[in-house]
């Protein structure tokens, strides 16, 4: 979202979205060329740059850069627009002045954490207090780019009707924007190993990641109370942690943003091409919208926590072909102690999805649908390397960095990837 917002929204009025990428050279070497970029754009040193109503700012590793909406928006069609003008003015001059560009995907495939330094203007003390808690020469925290979907609060009431609908589609998320199968040269141990060193990055403190699910919630008092309360608790005595804010610090799934009243999606990894993302986006809203609804008509009822956080850990590891229990979606369908398929339960969220979208982003969802059917992005990925290392007798390194070189493409052309 924004930190400009002058005005409350209604429930799912508008939406933002926040797309993070590396910046790398001819030989993928991660670059932290983002400092040098700003000063070549606005002519002195600076942390963020602004460029017809779009956002360029640093993240917390010096080689990957974020592209947001500075202000929420009724459509998400009208925001591919924008964010891919953008991309372009900032890759053209990444290419022409710097000889680099931009990498999609969750995870740099061959970078390791040490490759890389952390963001040394704005916010740089509280990323030194950050490094004086938790370790962060590690992938989840310097090679993790996510897709971050902003939905503004309405009233209490329906905020917190969205924060518990939104637990409860969180763990099968994974299974279609998962996007990250390799790193350090190799495959992981998951389809999303994005959200594999996510889980585990502040293990230090796991009150700050809890399960990555939120809790369920009755109000915003009960937010504070059982996700700030307990994370202000842990920091207290440790170093600088004066310099930290629970809700900055907070790193579930998704977050309640008190300061721009907004509640945000941290759990989708960013997919190759904007365009990829916003249909997942879509997907997000119109899924959400018809389980707020089916909620306050009690129609679903709040499942177990426990069994939520099982099913995301599935869809994580096992991508698309997970098997989860998901008995809050299925009806009384099957017998409820009995798992099922994930892409059926995407299935039917992808058919519900349809009815809450507008005419003008209802073609995005065929995209989430190829991917739900298909395979995720991480899955095709995977895929496309042993398929080229069999089929061509390519050396394993070279296969990816073809296949991560079409993508990098992908993203410039705004296109979604077919190998």
């Amino acid at each position: 979202m924004t930190e400009r917002r002058s005005h409350r929204y209604r429930l799912f009025e508008v939406v933002g979205l926040e797309l993070e990428y590396v910046i790398i050279d001819g030989e993928f070497r991660p670059r932290c060329l983002l400092e040098d970029m700003f000063r070549h754009i606005n002519k002195r040193p600076t942390s963020d740059i602004e460029y017809r109503g779009i956002g360029f700012s640093n993240e917390l590793a010096a080689h990957v850069f974020e592209i947001k909406t500075l202000e929420p928006k009724r459509s998400l069609a009208r925001i591919e627009k924008d964010l891919v003008k953008g991309l372009q003015f900032f890759a053209g001059i990444l290419r022409d002045q710097f000889g680099a560009r931009l990498l999609p995907t969750g995870m740099h495939p061959f970078m390791r954490a040490s490759e890389t330094k952390l963001w040394q203007r704005a916010n740089r003390a509280v990323y030194e207090a950050y490094a004086e808690i938790f370790p962060l020469v590690d992938h989840g925290w310097l090679n993790v780019q996510a897709s971050h979907v902003n939905f503004p609060f309405g009233s209490e009431a329906d905020t917190v009707a969205m924060h518990n609908a939104l637990a409860c589609l969180l763990p099968y998320l994974p299974a279609v924007a998962a996007s990250s199968p390799i790193y350090e040269g190799g495959f992981g141990g998951s389809v999303d190993n994005r959200l594999e060193f996510y889980k585990v990055n502040q293990r230090r403190l796991p009150v700050v990641t809890g399960e990555v699910i939120p809790e369920f919630i009755r109000s915003y008092r009960d937010y504070r109370r059982k996700v700030f309360k307990p994370i202000r608790e842990s920091l207290d005595g440790l170093p600088h942690s004066e310099r930290l804010r629970p809700e900055w610090v907070n790193s579930r799934g998704a977050i309640m943003r008190f300061s721009r009243q907004a509640l945000e999606v941290k759990i989708l990894d960013v997919q190759e091409c904007v365009k990829a993302d916003v249909a997942i986006a879509v997907f997000v809203r119109g899924a959400l919208k018809h389980l707020v609804k089916q909620m306050r008509n009690r129609h679903i009822a709040l499942p177990e926590h426990a069994m939520l956080v099982d099913d995301m850990n599935a869809a994580i590891h096992d991508g698309s072909r997970a098997a989860v229990l998901a008995t809050h979606l299925r009806g009384g369908r099957r017998g409820r102690g009995t798992s099922v398929p994930v892409r059926d339960v995407l299935e039917s969220l992808l058919e519900q999805a349809a009815g809450e979208v507008s005419a003008e982003e209802r073609p995005y969802l065929s995209i989430v649908g190829e991917r739900i059917r298909s395979g995720s992005l991480s899955e095709r990925i995977a895929h496309e390397v042993r398929r080229r290392c069999g089929h061509r007798r390519t050396d394993q390194a070279s296969a990816i960095r073809a296949v991560y070189d079409e993508l990098a493409d992908c993203l410039e052309d705004n296109r979604p990837w077919s190998p």
